[in-house]
């Protein structure tokens, strides 16, 4: 008789901004932008077939509206609420300061600088690489999961995975959202790569409509 070994429990952590900008901005296509609306879980599950994916946990913030575009929270918002609908997934908030003015290279298309400094209006982002780190020592320390994949191209996270490899002998999947720049300490310590392509994307969609509470979710129009 021959036995079945049993999938690995598997955690899934993903730093949500670095896979916004890692799939939908320059250089990806732009038209990855109906790809937006994510079914989480299903990404994940084509993602990992050998594995069994217990959790996602997906790091973000609120955003604010920077001009001229009026409507970022109102997606980002939609998009949450519709991800609150999966069993698997939990949203874990850091948040933004700003907006602020800072002064910065004008470049091309290619990130070529262009011999200008202007004015840039911007948010920075804080708590999701720390929230991370933590969530994926806490979740090892309590044996929650056999193996954990990490959704970031973010090297701060490097300690926090060297831990769970040396000391606790836990598997560590790591998954670049990025074409092309994957960072050399991440990839250093994986146990194992994926790669985020449009097949995958486009075969993880949530339904045009999602049923969440009383109210209900739509693809926003732009992400059509």
């Amino acid at each position: 008789m021959t036995r079945h070994r049993a999938k690995p429990r598997t955690h899934v952590y993903i730093d949500g901004f670095n896979l916004y900008y890692g799939c939908f901005k320059h250089p990806r296509p732009a038209h990855w932008v109906k790809y937006k609306w994510l079914d989480l879980e299903r990404m994940c599950d084509l993602l990992l077939p050998k594995n069994q994916v217990v959790a996602i946990k997906y790091y973000t913030a609120d955003v604010v509206n920077l001009p001229p575009d009026n409507r970022q929270s109102i997606r980002q918002q939609a998009y949450l609420a519709a991800l609150s609908t999966l069993p698997r997934v939990q949203i874990v908030k850091g948040h933004f300061l700003g907006p602020m003015v800072k002064h910065m290279q004008r470049c091309d298309e290619d990130g070529n600088p262009l011999g200008e400094v202007v004015p840039v209006l911007r948010m920075e982002e804080k708590g999701s690489d720390v929230n991370l780190a933590v969530d994926l020592l806490y979740d090892c320390v309590r044996n929650l999961y056999d193996c954990a994949v990490i959704i970031s191209n973010d090297s701060d996270l490097v300690r926090g995975i060297r831990i769970v490899r040396q000391e606790y002998r836990k598997p560590i999947g790591i998954v670049n959202p990025h074409r092309g720049r994957p960072s050399r300490e991440l990839s250093g310590l994986a146990d194992f790569r994926r790669k985020l392509g449009e097949t995958l994307l486009s075969s993880s969609q949530l339904p045009l409509e999602v049923q969440a509470g009383t109210g209900v979710m739509r693809r926003p129009v732009e992400w059509a």
